[in-house]
């Protein structure tokens, strides 16, 4: 790991080894963390070397999950569907700004986040309940239905997402639900040449002008909204 992200995650690891400690003495319930983050501040990068480090210390994958729900990556799962963007006032506007906090399910992650705050913590004694979230399938460019799946054996769950700590309804009742809330940002100049590098390996766009034009027009305003309506963070990281 580079320097910077070594010392980031180092910071995370005492904040999440403290939670542990204090779940265990405390007896209390599952413990939820928001990661949020301007698009292209490397969110998902964190939380998977908060992850690796944290096997590294023999805790076990149930002990800590990431789930991530609203990023640019891998897991979009709360995208609203593109027959439910269609239906919008401007579709063409609707799927121009596929990211902008309005394109998102916001009612149904609070309702999993909910879920995750009052549903049992469970040990291996105990039966298991599972909790199902949305992926996003990008081959189709549409969510799938309970295609992820989260223990109630899971003593953390990080929900990781880019408006996790907006100040805008409904978005900001998440910020009341969760533990801890942790802020990753990034200077826009190098938010753009991450975004512009990643839609052309995801092949959204096929010519570094086009990509750099889809950042500007959409992915770094959506990034001055977050850190102009960002609820206070426990923790700020420049990633």
């Amino acid at each position: 790991m580079a320097m910077d992200l070594e010392k980031n995650v180092a910071t995370l690891l005492v904040r999440i080894e403290r939670l542990l400690e204090q779940q265990k003495s405390d007896a209390r319930g599952r413990i939820l963390v928001a990661l949020a983050g301007v698009p292209g501040s490397g969110k998902t990068t964190v939380s998977s070397a908060l992850l690796a480090s944290l096997s590294n210390t023999g805790r076990s994958r149930e002990d800590v999950v990431v789930v991530a729900m609203l990023s640019l990556g891998a897991q979009d799962g709360f995208h609203h569907t593109k027959a439910t963007l269609a239906s919008f006032r401007d579709p063409d506007m609707a799927f121009r700004r596929r990211g902008a906090p309005f394109t998102f399910d916001a009612d149904g992650l609070l309702d999993l986040v909910s879920a995750l705050k009052v549903g049992p913590l469970t040990g291996l004694e105990s039966e298991e309940h599972i909790f199902t979230a949305p992926s996003f399938d990008h081959a189709v460019q549409d969510p799938v239905v309970d295609d992820i799946r989260i223990s109630s054996r899971s003593k953390i769950v990080i929900i990781e997402g880019n408006y996790t700590l907006l100040n805008e309804h409904p978005w900001n009742k998440i910020a009341k639900l969760v533990d801890e809330r942790w802020f990753v940002d990034v200077p826009p100049e190098v938010a753009k040449e991450r975004l512009v590098l990643r839609h052309l390996a995801a092949g959204i766009e096929t010519s570094r002008e086009a990509a750099a034009h889809r950042a500007e027009e959409n992915d770094l305003p959506n990034g001055d909204l977050i850190r102009s309506k960002l609820i206070e963070p426990d923790v700020r990281i420049v990633n």
